[in-house]
């Protein structure tokens, strides 16, 4: 049992880390250390023989210092802290600084394992270097560390690809590698300090320093009676540390070990790999059918894959193995990226009956075992620095059409670039004829007490399809973007999932950002891979914990009859239990969620949101803090007059503050239940209201300083022109507004105001933004009072007329409601007027005139007037110049003794900001 204590996920402070022990992949003989008290208690992960340090949980020291996640990534992209295990890690940048730890084993220590991060070479590729391992304050050795196979980029489009190797496109990813060695000497004693150390002769920029693995195995393995050694055939050894490239003067054994192969399948005889690195160069791998392959320990035998870089033949993988056994030995490869370029292939694909892998060490290879068949079991196992996915059990490798009755079990995984564990049922594949392949579903796939720690472009583990799995006392954390454990279905090829059992595990610190989706810790349903389609049925999730997910703990998206019961939610970093969160769409489904425990909220976040009205959840017995009822977000209501921000609608929840048929938001860091926010490129930046569709609306508590009409200033934007696109009604439902039109800006992040006007008594009171038709975004409402005695926009809608327009700047602009449309003459000739026709003479003692409101400060010579039969025009306002100041919103107000008048007419003679006349807003009041 791997038992690993870490501070809380956002705390600088560390407590010791130490891991329990035991026999797993020692020799049939061995006894098995005892467990410590804890890990008897938790009962969960992997049991191996290794006890891991966190760096964080060690002590700092010489200036050196410890880096942690502080916060949910408001980014799509990684950091070293969020691909760190614990999203913490020390951070050594001079010479001097250590990081310390005291052997607590209770055992000697005579193997290490270090995760660690050195800066790469300034054109990509890598460097070498080495850090100081001291012992009770003493130099022991120098440990070799390299950034070889680490350090690729998303920058400039590069986004989720693992191939890019250009430092100069930046957001770089793969942060971490893997270094073992033995320790030099005397073994590390009980009680002793350990420490690694950046000395002078260390030449990298910097070390961070992740954990440490700490060990004392065996004796290497003697070779088993009845067996081939693969030296026999001819093949050599290569003892020289490989630190993340092949030696150049290696031997290639390909083909011994291959004929040795041949021999003992020949023979009914083991193959025996011997202690050393042998070397399989080139593109081939390797094939064996029905033997069993034996090492003498993953410490001692390894095979080294040497493909040449750059490559362009496709892969197959190390080893292609049917109904085999492997054992005891260690796999690597020089691999610098998840792709065929890259050098890139699998470990060991895998099918046939009764298969097993036991006590197999996996590094830098496309993927750890690539698995299907009958009553196959990988078990004991370590997958550390994989490119793709750890352990991959399916219905596909090498031509299979089945994957039943498959166990993965005590295994042991880190930092991999795809799902560390997967159930993976593939319905068919398309041929490149075009034709398709089908499958039958996978059956009675069982993943249990498995330790999955710190994917960095996976889930921890995933179950994709099939029927009748169990997933039980599992140990998942410190997911870099993706959910840490997922029941599901995998895109549109993918078999339907028809039943699975989902129980006991432990989900510490996941969850993730990836393409800025606020992905959730445990997730139930669909479309958890893009695409939201198939079924996913009868998912019984009892007994787990999730802990300090950094958004969502458990979520939902499209399944039916799930049962989610005696569950525990903590410290979650958005909602506990939500239904139909951001990016994964719940438009019907049905779970009973019973017995589970909700704690730890945050600020506005609740224990259980349903943001679906199609998805039926039965409720019953579970335990967490009531639901907020609906109020202001922040506590205060907005002022009116004054600005409401389109993000801040009232808390409460789906169907009280808010109605939407889906939920798509990206800005996760502003709010728990930020449905459909997205962040906003208008004046003064943070969030604006988007994926807008008839029938949703958003509700704000505001307060009225005094009863009155008021201007309302939409700040929208819309690709194309919206007719009837949303008004504002009031708590009892009357319409405010009557329906607002918006017309077309060119772009979601192009912004216009639009106005309109209200009318509402004093005091507290909520609006509702009614969303009538699609197509549009929304940043703020400005609510201006208007002066004097309230009244009605006389010219609204009205004709207009004019002596000159240019372009597509016409009159009707200046009556169309809208402040970001405008008159403007024709350029270089003045006088130049725009007028209203009022369709019958009517009393106004004000005209208020608008430009757009993001125009600069210009100054109009302006004169007003007015006439009754459209000819003749007497002046009501003689001519002045008029400055439009975009801190008044770009508005000028003229008053004038009140006088009854059918035409108004504004005649520019001069304009300091272009050489026309421009009006976007004609406004005549009563008073």
């Amino acid at each position: 049992m791997l038992t690993i204590l870490r501070p809380r996920r956002l705390a600088v402070a560390a407590v010791a880390a130490v891991g329990a022990l035991c026999a797993s992949v020692l020799p049939a003989a061995a006894a098995p250390a005892p467990r410590p008290a804890q890990a008897q208690a938790a009962a969960v992960g992997a049991a191996t023989p290794f006890s891991v340090y966190e760096a964080e949980a060690g002590t700092p020291a010489g200036g050196a210092a410890v880096r942690s996640l502080t916060s949910a990534p408001t980014t799509q992209y990684s950091s070293a802290a969020l691909e760190a295990s614990g999203h913490s890690y020390v951070h050594l940048d001079d010479t001097g600084q250590s990081v310390q730890w005291t052997n607590t084993t209770g055992q000697p220590i005579s193997f290490l394992n270090v995760r660690a991060s050195i800066p790469d070479s300034a054109s990509g590729g890598g460097v070498t270097g080495t850090l100081d391992l001291y012992v009770d304050g003493v130099f022991r050795q120098a440990l070799n560390l390299n950034s070889r196979q680490s350090w690729v980029y998303e920058g400039n489009g590069n986004y989720n690809t693992s191939d890019n190797q250009n430092p100069a496109d930046g957001d770089p990813r793969v942060f971490w590698d893997e270094s073992h060695t033995f320790v030099t000497g005397a073994p590390i004693p009980a009680g002793a300090t350990f420490s690694l150390r950046k000395d002078s002769a260390n030449g990298a920029s910097f070390y961070d320093v992740d954990s440490v693995d700490v060990e004392n195995p065996p004796a290497p393995l003697t070779q088993p009676a009845d067996s081939i050694s693969i030296t026999s055939c001819g093949a050599v050894a290569d003892d020289n540390p490989t630190n993340g490239a092949a030696d150049g003067q290696s031997v290639d054994s390909r083909g011994a070990i291959q004929n040795c192969i041949d021999q003992a399948q020949q023979q009914g005889k083991t193959l025996w790999i011997p202690q050393g690195t042998f070397y399989v160069k080139g593109t081939a791998g390797l094939n064996a059918r029905g033997i069993t392959i034996a090492g003498a320990g993953l410490w001692y035998s390894t095979v080294y894959r040497d493909v040449p870089v750059p490559n362009s033949t496709p892969l197959a993988a190390l080893f292609d193995l049917t109904s085999c056994t492997v054992r005891n030995f260690h796999i690597d490869a020089n691999a610098v990226s998840r792709s065929t370029i890259g050098g890139d292939g699998g470990a060991m694909d895998t099918t046939g009956t009764d298969w097993l892998a036991d006590g197999i060490w996996t590094q830098h290879t496309m993927s750890g075992f690539w698995a299907s068949g009958t009553g196959g079991t990988v078990k004991n196992s370590r997958l550390t620095s994989i490119w793709a996915d750890g352990i991959n059990v399916n219905n596909v490798s090498l031509g299979a059409d089945t994957g039943n009755d498959l166990t993965v079990t005590d295994n042991f995984v880190r930092g991999t670039g795809d799902d560390a564990i997967a159930i993976n049922s593939v319905n068919y594949n398309t041929n490149s004829d075009g034709s398709q392949t089908f499958y039958h579903p996978m059956t009675d796939v069982t993943v249990s007490d498995n330790t999955s720690i710190a994917p960095w472009g996976g889930k921890g583990v995933g179950i994709y399809g099939g029927s009748g799995h169990q997933v039980r006392n599992n140990y998942i954390s410190d997911t870099a973007r993706y959910i840490g454990l997922g029941a599901g279905r995998f895109g549109v090829n993918g078999s339907d999932l028809l039943s699975a059992t989902v129980t006991g595990n432990t989900v510490v610190r996941s969850g993730g950002n990836a393409y800025s989706q606020g992905q959730p810790a445990l997730h139930i349903g669909n479309g958890g891979d893009g695409q939201n389609t198939g079924i996913v049925d009868k998912v019984t999730v009892t007994g787990n914990t999730v802990t300090d997910s950094l958004y969502d703990g458990i979520a939902f998206s499209t399944s039916t009859n799930t049962l989610l019961q005696d569950n525990t939610v903590s410290d979650p970093g958005r909602n506990g239990i939500a239904i139909s969160p951001s990016f994964y769409p719940a438009p019907t489904g049905s779970a009973t969620i019973t017995g589970n425990t909700v704690t730890g909220l945050g600020a506005a976040a609740s224990a259980f949101v349903n943001n679906s009205s199609g998805f039926v959840a039965t409720l019953s017995d579970n335990h967490w803090p009531p639901a907020a009822p609906e109020g202001p977000y922040g506590g205060t209501p907005a002022a009116v007059p004054g600005t409401v921000q389109a993000e801040d609608y009232d808390t409460g929840g789906q169907g009280v503050a808010y109605n939407v048929t889906s939920v798509n938001g990206n800005a996760n860091a502003y709010r728990a239940d930020g449905v459909d926010l997205d962040n906003t490129s208008d004046t003064g930046g943070g969030y604006n209201l988007g994926w807008t569709g008839g029938g949703q609306w958003f509700r704000y508590t505001v307060d009225v300083a005094a009863a009155g009409t008021y201007s309302l200033g939409l700040r929208v934007a819309a690709p194309s022109a919206v007719t009837g696109a949303l008004h504002l009604s009031n708590a009892a439902g009357a319409d405010l507004t009557g329906a607002v039109d918006l017309p077309a800006t060119g772009d979601w992040q192009t912004w216009a105001t639009v106005t309109a006007h209200v009318t509402l008594p004093a005091g507290r009171q909520t609006l509702t933004l009614d969303q009538d038709t699609g197509g549009w975004n929304i940043n703020r409402l400005d609510f201006a009072a208007t002066t004097g005695t309230p009244g009605t926009d006389l010219a609204a809608g009205r004709p207009t007329s004019e002596s000159s327009h240019t372009d597509v700047y016409p009159s009707s602009n200046v009556t169309d409601g809208n402040q970001g449309s405008y008159w403007e003459s024709a350029n270089n000739t003045f006088p130049q007027w725009v007028q209203v026709d009022l369709g019958a003479a009517r009393t106004a003692s004000r005209v208020v005139l608008q430009l757009p409101a993001a125009w600069g400060a210009r100054t109009q010579t302006l004169t007003l007037g007015g006439s009754t039969d459209g000819t003749a025009f007497t002046t009501l306002k003689s001519s002045a110049a008029y400055t439009f100041d975009p801190g008044t919103r770009n508005t000028v107000t003229l008053t004038f003794p009140a006088t009854t008048r059918r035409y108004f007419r504004v005649t520019v003679t001069a304009n300091n900001g272009w050489p026309a006349g421009q009006v976007s807003e004609f406004q005549i009041w009563s008073s």
